[in-house]
């Protein structure tokens, strides 16, 4: 067998390695003993599963923070286990993982949804009967997208009856979210306390489809886990598996062009490296999968004459962008109270209005975050750290677009001090000790973002999770080209579930009518 990739023959080829195109690479190994290739254009494989280190002993992850659905027997875990060979342990957050924190009131997400809605019902006594129907909905919800996901993977007929079952009951799931709390309870910082971890999924409740609410909402209420090691090790134990193969995954090698012949996907034009120098490759399959993003996929790699919803792509996603400070701690946060959970700050129940003031970070004010400590979740951590995200439009910096990574204007590194000194001071009010702590920092913006994963204005979750999202008939796993597909979060969900349903119904598509069945049934004997 040849050692040079490009001389080799692959049964696919997948562009990017997000845990979409790792799950789908993954399933069609094991299920399909297919030789995929995986290009990715970052110098690490694993997207925003990847992790990266400073000198000092610290590391953090970039994207994974927590994830629920971990629990023996649980689908998402019975799916992880399936696509690493159990290969990844996840470790419990204490019972208490998040915590939502606004003027004078503070309200901890516990673990059981019982004693969730028993901690609110406590708070909110006279909202007891719509805290009770709102988990009642949530169900609902969680129905509907379970329906959505099916009609994408199913065999025609019974997609075409799903189709109908679903669109006779979108009232609720379509609702925008603000719109249904609104209806749903009379307190205003009871529908606040409900919406605390949009960021999550990007959209403030104004903006979100109920079903995208839902999905979070529900996803942690059993409570939630982190993968032992950090989320590197999703990408190694994947990787183990698709070159057991026979496949293979690259980095530094950004896929140019979808190569299109009679309408048909036959390979793909790639600028890589390799040390200091460039060159470019061509790489040619039977089947060529996008895990790098519907708007990447039709807009920079493809000829947009061939597509018919051209027109709807003259804008890129509306999606959500952020800062992301990384920390690296002198001494154990456990000394000033932190056990591991994570904290929602906020300064007041309003999150659309928060959302609006996003970009007085410049000025030095941070008017919401999110606080997570990875070091906390690993028992292999060497050093304590911390993680502070906020969000912050790309056009707040996007006068700094062209300069270089690393080497841009006094200008640029004048905000982002700006920006973590207001991200510290906000922290520091709640848990006063919190900066001393602090050894080192490093901010990503949402240039860092664009630069190292090419999504539109460095968004993060892709297509926002509005209503429109879910009627968009595009955003699937089919594509109007012949043997190209996409995969990931635009095609379900984002997060990292989202995006390995993503992997989970592409791989269906090609494995045949039942794929989807297929593999939900390998995933559940996985290891009995």
């Amino acid at each position: 067998m040849s050692s040079n990739p490009s001389d080799r023959a692959f049964d696919a080829i997948v562009i990017g390695s997000g845990i979409g195109g790792l799950a789908f690479a993954t399933i069609m190994a094991k299920l399909r003993k297919w030789r995929v290739l995986v290009l990715e254009r970052h110098f690490k494989i694993g997207g925003f599963t990847h992790t990266f280190t400073r000198p000092g002993g610290w590391s953090w992850d970039v994207g994974l923070h927590y994830v629920g659905e971990m629990g023996d027997g649980m689908l998402g875990r019975r799916l992880f286990d399936f696509i690493t060979n159990g290969g990844v342990k996840w470790n419990p957050l204490p019972d208490v993982y998040d915590v939502f924190v606004y003027p004078a009131l503070q309200v901890r997400a516990c673990k059981g949804k019982e004693n969730f809605e028993r901690a609110l019902i406590e708070i909110f006594p006279d909202e007891r009967a719509n805290i009770e129907q709102y988990f009642r909905d949530l169900e609902t919800a969680m129905g509907w997208i379970g329906r959505h996901f099916m009609a994408m993977a199913a065999p025609a007929p019974l997609s075409r009856i799903v189709r109908m079952m679903n669109r006779l009951t979108a009232s609720l799931p379509l609702q925008v979210t603000q719109h249904y709390l609104e209806r749903r309870f009379r307190d205003g910082k009871l529908r606040g306390v409900l919406a605390s971890q949009w960021g999550d999924y990007g959209l403030p409740p104004g903006q979100s489809a109920f079903a995208t609410h839902a999905v979070i909402a529900s996803h942690y209420l059993e409570g939630a886990w982190y993968p032992d090691g950090g989320a590197a090790e999703i990408a190694k134990a994947t990787g183990v598996i698709i070159r057991a193969a026979g496949g293979e995954l690259l980095p530094n090698h950004e896929v140019t062009r979808i190569v299109v012949e009679r309408n048909c996907a036959v390979g793909v034009e790639v600028s890589a490296k390799k040390g200091k120098a460039g060159f470019r490759a061509q790489f040619r399959a039977p089947v060529i999968v996008s895990d790098a993003g519907a708007w990447n996929t039709f807009v920079r790699m493809l000829p947009s004459e061939s597509l018919p919803f051209g027109n709807e792509l003259k804008s890129p996603p509306a999606g959500f962008e952020v800062v992301e400070l990384f920390l690296g701690l002198r001494r154990d946060p456990r000394e000033i109270g932190f056990q591991g959970e994570n904290y929602w700050i906020f300064s007041s129940f309003d999150h659309d209005r928060m959302y609006a003031r996003r970009n007085e970070l410049l000025d030095g004010q941070a008017v919401m975050a999110y606080l997570s400590f990875p070091s906390l979740k690993d028992a292999h951590a060497q050093r304590h750290t911390a993680e502070i995200i906020a969000p912050l439009s790309y056009h707040a910096l996007e006068t700094h677009r062209e300069e270089p990574w690393r080497r841009r204007s006094p200008g640029y590194e004048s905000a982002k001090a700006r920006i973590t000194q207001a991200l510290l001071d906000l922290v520091e009010r709640h848990h006063p000790g919190f900066q001393d702590l602090v050894e080192y920092s490093e901010l990503g913006t949402p240039l860092t973002f664009e630069y190292f994963t090419a999504a539109p204005s460095g968004s993060i979750y892709g297509y926002p999770g509005t209503p429109d999202k879910y009627r968009n008939p595009w955003l699937g796993p089919r594509t109007p080209i012949r043997n190209l597909y996409l995969t990931g979060s635009d095609v379900t969900l984002l997060g990292i579930m989202g995006a390995l349903m993503g992997g989970v119904i592409t791989a269906s598509r090609l494995i045949g009518p039942l794929g989807f069945f297929e593999i939900l049934r390998a995933a559940s004997s996985h290891g009995s």
